[in-house]
């Protein structure tokens, strides 16, 4: 093995170290956090991004296990890790890592049993196949109560896009890529309307940061939420591979939002997308699977052709 190779695997044996030694540590304080008051708790108030010794201190941890490596992507690391295959002290920080994502998972999956968090995906035949036009909402700009009356039974489809926080990057991108393909879903008669659970403070605030020119909806009590069968989960949010994809964007500078601290908002809840005609019959429906699975506007638009 030459040198530079040599060398190489060190280098890369040392990021993986230091990765994993910060996962091991963040997930041992969670744990001991998770004794000391309710679950609860635990998942509300000690899971939070202003804390360094959060379990989202991982992404930060992931970000700078990327930048030591010079990549951008956890693909990109493993291929790394792939091509000196042949460093035996490599092969050993590999399996600290994997055996890191088995106990991360694991303990998410623990946190979801303990607090019986009901999936994301709920069986096809418990979702709502029509929604009531009389299901009561605000309208997150004027603080007005309204119904969906406002806007079924007109010439437009509508697409409801149920966002997961205020706080959720993910959900943002999303709505960007819809306003980019807005002549797409203009040609096909479909009128996006934007539906969160919190509060008109926390609705004002995010409108204003994001500058979303869609209508927007406020289902305090989440019932649109129940009717299309979308939960909450601690696993599909932070599991160690969403983690990791988030950390992706941080090392490509991208900030997450940051919540409003008087706003309290739920990171856990799942996301998804819902296309009704003038009828409130659900023609499309998209529950995501996590943060960052959500259907482009081809998958929307093709569905709705056949």
């Amino acid at each position: 093995m030459a040198d530079g190779e040599d060398s190489s695997a060190n280098s890369y044996v040392k990021a993986l170290t230091v990765f994993t030694e910060n996962g091991n540590a963040l997930l041992d304080f969670a744990e001991k956090e998770c004794r000391e008051g309710t679950l609860q708790d635990f998942i509300r108030q000690k899971i939070r991004i202003d804390r360094q010794q959060s379990l989202l201190g991982l992404i930060e941890a992931g970000a700078a296990l990327y930048r030591s490596l010079s990549v951008q992507k956890k693909k990109d690391a493993e291929e790394l890790w792939r091509k000196n295959n042949h460093s035996a002290a490599l092969r050993v920080s590999v399996q600290e890592f994997q055996k890191l994502e088995m106990r991360w998972d694991s303990f998410l999956q623990r946190l979801d049993d303990d607090l019986e968090m009901t999936p994301n995906r709920l069986d096809g035949g418990h979702q709502s196949k029509y929604i009531s036009a009389e299901t009561p909402l605000i309208n997150a700009r004027t603080g007005e109560r309204t119904t969906l009356k406002e806007y079924l039974g007109k010439s437009k489809k509508i697409l409801l896009v149920l966002i997961r926080q205020f706080s959720c990057l993910l959900c943002r991108l999303h709505l960007k890529d819809l306003q980019k393909n807005q002549m797409s879903l203009d040609t096909n008669a479909i009128q996006v309307v934007v539906v969160s659970f919190g509060c008109q403070v926390g609705a004002s605030h995010w409108l204003q940061e994001t500058d979303c020119q869609y209508d927007m909806l406020l289902d305090s009590d989440r019932k649109l939420y129940e009717a299309f069968g979308l939960g909450a989960s601690v696993k599909k949010v932070l599991n160690f591979s969403n983690m990791l994809l988030y950390a992706e964007y941080v090392a490509d500078n991208m900030e997450f939002p940051r919540n409003l601290p008087s706003i309290q908002d739920d990171m856990f809840q799942l996301g998804g997308d819902f296309v009704l005609n003038k009828h409130g019959r659900v023609l499309f429906s998209y529950c995501c699977q996590s943060p960052i699975d959500r259907p482009s506007v081809d998958d929307i638009l093709s569905t709705l052709r056949r």
